[in-house]
Order: structure tokens, then sequence, then C-alpha cells
């Protein structure tokens, strides 16, 4: 689950992001070429090509200038401000400032009781997925080779093999990844045992 303050900044980024298309969509410089192009000047193929960058990269569905005129363009400008501008209205019309403060403190509510069942389970000597903050983070990092390599080792450096849990406080990936990675690369090994007691070890011709 993204934290609160993730989900803050691609909401950030997002609505900056429209606010910069819309000022690009008015600017003076695509209006004065738009003009230059369709109001009796030379139509220059590095105007087209100009213009033609500046409208795709603005208009996600727009594809190219030729067989349009200056009131197709003008109007397809418009309706793609319009659309943007409702984007703003159903950001700032939803209070999403006054929901991620209020997620947030859930957010540290919960986290606040995970660190208590946390501390429990550690004194039973047992692991129910819960992490802090702080681990999550770390290991958000890793990239599926990164995971696949420190699993793989472990599993070498463990003859009499290893549980679930071992893997995961050895190699410092989450318990839920060493379970999908053991399912996902059931070819390259083997268990023996049943429930807690179940042992992991590399397949004989994986070592």
């Amino acid at each position: 689950m993204p934290a609160t303050a993730q989900i803050a900044k691609i909401l950030a980024d997002h609505e900056i992001q429209i606010k910069y298309t819309l000022a690009n969509l008015s600017d003076t410089h695509l209006r004065r070429g738009l003009f230059n192009f369709f109001g009796g000047g030379i139509k220059t193929e590095q105007l087209k090509i100009e213009l033609n960058a500046i409208l795709c990269g603005l208009i996600p569905s727009f594809q190219s200038i030729d067989n349009h005129t200056m009131s197709d363009i003008n109007k397809i400008i418009e309706d793609q401000k319009r659309e943007l501008e409702a984007k703003l209205a159903l950001i700032s019309g939803n209070n999403l400032a006054a929901l991620m403060a209020e997620r947030k403190g859930y957010e540290g509510k919960i986290a606040e009781i995970d660190a208590k069942i946390q501390h429990v389970c550690k004194e039973l000597g047992i692991e129910v997925g819960l992490e802090t903050a702080t681990k999550k983070e770390r290991r958000t990092r890793m990239s599926g080779q990164e995971i696949d390599a420190k699993i793989l080792e472990a599993l070498k450096n463990a003859p009499h093999g290893i549980s679930q849990i071992e893997i995961s406080k050895s190699t410092g990936v989450s318990y839920a990844s060493v379970v999908n990675w053991l399912k996902e690369n059931a070819a390259k090994v083997r268990s023996e045992g049943e429930r807690k007691a179940k042992k992991w070890f590399l397949a004989d011709f994986a070592q």
C-alpha cells in the first residue's frame, strides 16, 4: 500500500502537469505559429514539423496538422483545454488535501498498532508479515534481479534447508516476496516437511 506522502506527490505532480499543459496551449508562440501557417504566410516544412511536435506533445489524441483548418485546430485546442480544466476542478472540488490529511492520521494510527502487534509477535518468535515503514522502504528498492540473487544465495548457503522466515531475515527480502518467489520458481527449489517445519532447498540441477 503506497504511503500518503507518495499519493500526495503523484497528485501534486499531475496537477502541475495539467497546469503546464494549459499554459502551453495558450502560449503566444503556438498561436503565432498557427497564425503564420494558416493565415497566408509561407507554410514551411520546418514550421509544420514544429507545430506538429508541439500539438502532439500537448494533446494525446492529436496526430497531424495535415488536412486541418485553423478553425479545426482552434476547436481541438479548446476541447483539450476544457478537458484539462474539468480535471483541475475535480482535484480542487474534492478537497484532496483534507482527504490526504485524514488518511495520514489513520496511517499513523495503523503504524502504531502494527508496531505493537509486531512486538508481541517478536516475543512469540513468529512472523505475520508486518514491517516497519523503514523496512518497507528499504525492501521496495530491491529489483526483481536483486531478489532473485539474494534468495538463490541464501538457498545455496543452506545445504540442510532453510525456512521461508529465515530466508526473509537473512536476505532482507520481505516475507511475502519470499513466498511469491518460491511459488514462481518452483522448478528451481524443493521442500521437505510440512507447514512450520517446512524447509526449502535449492534443486539439485540448479546448484
